[in-house]
């Protein structure tokens, strides 16, 4: 961090240090620069969450065309082993075919010669008996013969369906393998493209967790910035004004500086108009002006209430307890140590308040004093 080191450790270990306002400016132009770099990460932090949905749209979209290939290819599979199936019936059918049609032929070719062409000679007619018999005889070879080229014609158209069938089945194969190469091919391609994606995904996570640890880093160092500049402008204020920092033959310092504007005892109201007792003294100051413990003691009360809006209770020794009341902000909670002069909060004009001051009392064993009796000179 850019801040004088030896302030921050002075103020860390108790020992008083005499800031300039060059340390302030420092700290406050510190506080400024992060606070430029948290915005500017935080867009940053956007724009790569805008990126990180389009990705995760286009893996969805990817997803969906995969999808999509995949069924394709399921698709063609479930055709290839139609096409087998059918291609293997056509061929078993061709085959019981030429089978039965070969068989049939070799029946009637032997049947025609055993009963006929082994005994008939060209004068099979003449030597026959009477003519009804040659003509008989001569009528089954004619029969025989031309059913045996009736039969061997459709052997050959069947044999050559056969093929035709063949050649089809093969070529549905053919085609549907090289379908189904083309779409794995393509879903090997996609595959590698939402391998692709995926991974700019993860450093685009990786990018978005980096940012935002960014982001709370400098947080906690406006954080920190705040509080050093507090401290410095509450050391810059007691170097500033000596008479603040004196403290009375009590042990007291005055807790703010400024001027008082209403005193101790009976006055009107400003808000309800009515004489009412005032138990403290009112200091003004600017909002957000630090304000100190008047005396060492010990937070009995840290919060809000009422009419006196965010207020804090020490207690010191001698059964002693001052209030600092309509703080805009407090620093200190209910069992804090403090020494005089340790930062309780900050002015302000919570509760029943007109605008921006600081109300001090004290009460002793529970009873309110006039804080000036008690109060440097």
């Amino acid at each position: 961090m850019v801040v004088t080191v030896s302030v921050l450790g002075a103020l860390v270990s108790g020992v008083s240090a005499a800031p300039d306002n060059d340390d302030i400016r420092a700290a406050r132009d510190r506080r400024e620069t992060v606070k430029d770099e948290a915005a500017s990460t935080a867009e940053q932090l956007e724009l790569v969450k805008a990126e990180d949905v389009e990705v995760a749209d286009a893996l969805r979209a990817l997803d969906e065309y995969v999808a999509l290939q995949q069924a394709k290819i399921a698709a063609a599979r479930q055709a290839i082993e139609a096409a087998e199936a059918e291609a293997t019936l056509r061929w078993v059918e061709a085959d019981q075919v030429g089978e039965e049609i070969v068989e049939l032929v070799a029946q009637l070719q032997r049947l025609a010669v055993d009963a006929y062409v082994g005994a008939m000679r060209a004068g099979t007619l003449l030597e026959a008996e009477d003519l009804s018999t040659g003509l008989r005889m001569s009528a089954i070879l004619d029969v025989v013969t031309g059913d045996r080229g009736d039969l061997l014609e459709r052997l050959r158209a069947l044999e050559s369906d056969s093929e035709d069938i063949a050649r089809a089945a093969d070529g549905a194969i053919i085609d549907a393998e090289e379908q189904e190469r083309e779409l794995e091919s393509s879903v090997l391609l996609l595959a590698r493209r939402i391998a692709a994606q995926e991974a700019a995904q993860d450093e685009l996570a990786k990018r978005i967790a980096g940012h935002e640890q960014e982001i709370r880093e400098f947080e906690r160092e406006q954080y920190r910035m705040a509080v050093l500049i507090d401290n410095l402008i509450a050391e810059e204020l007691r170097r500033s004004a000596p008479k603040l920092t004196e403290q009375s033959s009590s042990g007291f310092i005055f807790p703010v500086e400024g001027r008082i504007g209403s005193g101790f005892g009976p006055r009107k109201h400003p808000i309800f108009g009515s004489v009412r007792q005032h138990n403290g003294v009112d200091v003004g100051c600017v909002r957000g002006q630090p304000i100190w413990a008047a005396k060492a003691g010990t937070v009995i009360f840290a919060g809000w209430r009422d009419g006196y809006g965010n207020v804090v209770l020490i207690e010191h020794e001698g059964y002693v307890v001052t209030v600092y009341a309509h703080q805009s902000k407090l620093s200190v909670s209910k069992g804090n140590s403090l020494d005089a002069g340790d930062p309780i909060g900050e002015c302000g004009s919570t509760g029943w308040s007109t605008g921006p001051h600081l109300h001090f009392e004290v009460r002793v064993g529970g009873e309110v004093k006039d804080p000036l009796l008690v109060l440097p000179a």
